[in-house]
């Protein structure tokens, strides 16, 4: 018989085994991976992702006695650091409510503005306070003072001098978001810096 070059010599055997081989690999593979995946599933735990959305919220917190208000201060009750802006109203009201519309005979008030320096007088009619207020925490210094003047004799008086302060608050980052809101700037080290 011939046995010539071209004469298979049990190579298919041979590659049959190699094929076998690397398909019992891959299968051996495939399980093994399989079988972790489905045990990191089976056995991990999980994990819920918790966002707090930020909030600005600011209260004023003061102290009233008889015939003065003082120590006007404003709160950062935000869950961020905020800049907070702040103006008042003053009006005359009398018993029902109801806003006078010109100061009664025998009545006056002193209302200092700022009387600690701290705040930032804006052109705008806003007092700024120049540094950003952690959460829970308070302005220092007193925005106003006000004492009130009753006239002579009277105990109970017919009007009342309501000093209604109004508060604002801005998160103190990004830098930009503040700029944008109230037309102020911020120098390098974080201050409000209003028009004035």
């Amino acid at each position: 018989m011939y046995q010539g070059e071209h004469m298979n010599n049990g190579g298919a055997p041979k590659a049959r085994k190699t094929a076998t081989l690397l398909v019992a690999i891959v299968l051996l593979l495939g399980v093994a991976v399989g079988t972790t995946v489905a045990y990191l599933i089976d056995r991990t735990e999980k994990i819920e992702n918790k966002f707090e959305y930020a909030k600005t919220d600011v209260t004023v917190e003061e102290d009233l006695t008889g015939t003065e208000k003082s120590n006007v201060q404003v709160k950062n009750e935000s869950n961020i650091p905020v800049y907070i802006r702040a103006t008042y109203v003053v009006n005359w009201v009398d018993k029902a409510g109801n806003i006078v519309t010109s100061v009664p005979d025998g009545y006056d008030y002193q209302l200092d503005k700022n009387p600690n320096n701290t705040w930032v007088e804006g052109m705008d009619g806003y007092f700024y306070y120049p540094t950003p207020v952690q959460p829970d925490g308070l302005t220092d210094g007193s925005l106003l003072t006000c004492t009130v003047t009753y006239p002579k004799g009277v105990t109970t008086p017919e009007y009342t001098l309501n000093v209604e302060i109004l508060a604002t608050a801005i998160q103190s980052e990004p830098k930009d978001a503040v700029k944008e809101a109230w037309g102020v700037t911020v120098d390098a080290d974080g201050n409000l810096q209003p028009k004035q």
